[in-house]
């Protein structure tokens, strides 16, 4: 979306970072100290940029209302172009204001007071009006497409059902959103607020029948150990186990993305609400996850269970087997501490002796199920209990 940010200069350095993380969000954003070139005519710019802005995002303090404040002129345009400012103004108290100094358009609506991270809350806010706006033009489109377009449309979707039956290895990927969001429970690894860019995340782990056409594709490559115990008739949909951290990340390049990041990981198995688990905060049990199992073997009956089979233990988004089944390893180096300013799209250190493995395994003992717990292994260690799945950047 096209958003205009209407603030009083005195409250610049609290947008900033609203700002920053909007734009990451893929908007794009009027922000008056870049947008404004020398010499140009402010009053007819602003206004110009009012009047293609999808969304007008109006910061509330004493500042802004203030007799002399530009904002107040701001205001008036957005008036203007919408009378009815439901959907297409959000304003937003940063500071307290009296009601009664608060304009009346702005008082139509809803006012938003973040609680607690106020650019995670403004950023969430921003993703529901986007949503809803991206729902009223695809209405549209769609009523202009069914008029016009059928034939059209048609034809495109059977191309784009074929580019997907066509994927190297046909999983479906979950698209997780991007934003501000809580790493770490002060037990397992120190907390912090980070922010993870939009990515895309399996929604279930590599399984042997998938890993087994990578061999086959690549003869040269050891098996993982165990494999000989596997009968893809019969075992072809359990996560594969016994890979080192080179054969998974090997795969994810070869079907073009990527091992996750520690941060997007916990993302996707924490949401962006600091639950304990991908489900919530519910303790954990046979429908949630696979775990406490006594088979001999992974691949014996009582060891694994099939992918995406148990639908009580999914994250609100759509990945499975997040805790449970197996472990997993991420394409960060451990390391026990981070550096203060790894804050966006942390990587974890440049260099060093162990990777990061997140997740639960399919004979951990239920206390040791936790989406903040994090363990660690030479990138050429091979278990039993370790698989992984794959990701890809948001913009791909």
């Amino acid at each position: 979306m096209r958003i205009f940010l209407s603030y009083a200069s005195e409250d610049r350095a609290r947008i900033e970072p609203i700002r920053y993380a909007l734009g990451e969000q893929g908007h794009d954003i009027f922000y008056d100290r870049e947008d404004l070139k020398p010499g140009e005519a402010f009053d007819s710019r602003i206004r110009a940029a009012i009047e293609r802005s999808d969304l007008f995002i109006c910061f509330l303090t004493p500042h802004t209302v203030d007799a002399g404040s530009y904002t107040l002129s701001e205001m008036a345009v957005a008036e203007r172009m919408w009378p009815r400012a439901d959907g297409r103004v959000l304003p937003v108290i940063l500071a307290d204001v009296p009601r009664q100094d608060i304009p009346a358009y702005l008082r139509s609506v809803t006012c938003l007071t973040p609680v607690g991270n106020v650019t995670a809350s403004v950023s969430d806010a921003v993703l529901q009006l986007a949503r809803a706006h991206n729902r009223r033009r695809m209405r549209k489109i769609a009523i202009w497409a069914v008029a016009i377009l059928i034939p059209a449309a048609i034809a495109a979707y059977w191309l784009v059902q074929r580019a997907a039956v066509a994927a190297k290895d046909g999983v479906q990927l979950v698209r997780i959103e991007g934003g501000v969001f809580t790493m770490g429970d002060d037990e397992f690894f120190p907390m912090r607020e980070v922010y993870v860019s939009p990515f895309y995340i399996d929604a279930v782990e590599v399984t042997t029948a998938r890993y087994a056409k990578f061999l086959e594709a690549n003869g040269a490559l050891a098996p993982p150990d165990e494999w000989e115990r596997v009968d893809l008739r019969k075992n072809g949909e359990l996560p594969v186990v016994g890979v080192s951290w080179n054969d998974a990340d090997a795969y994810c390049h070869w079907v073009g993305r990527r091992l996750p990041t520690e941060a997007e990981w916990e993302r996707a198995a924490r949401d962006s609400d600091q639950r304990k688990y991908p489900w919530g905060n519910d303790e954990p049990g046979a429908s949630k996850a696979v775990y406490a199992r006594k088979a001999e073997y992974a691949y014996d009956q009582g060891g694994l269970e099939r992918v995406g089979s148990l639908e009580a233990g999914r994250s609100r988004e759509g990945v499975y087997d997040l805790e449970g089944n197996v472990s997993e390893w991420i394409g960060d180096w451990f390391a026990e501490s981070f550096s203060v300013d790894d804050v966006r799209n942390p990587k974890g250190p440049p260099t060093g002796e162990k990777k990061v493995i997140r997740g639960s395994g399919w004979h951990e003992p239920v206390e040791r199920l936790g989406g903040s717990r994090r363990y660690q292994a030479s990138p050429e260690n091979r278990t039993d209990d370790v698989g992984f799945r794959c990701a890809r950047d948001g913009s791909g």
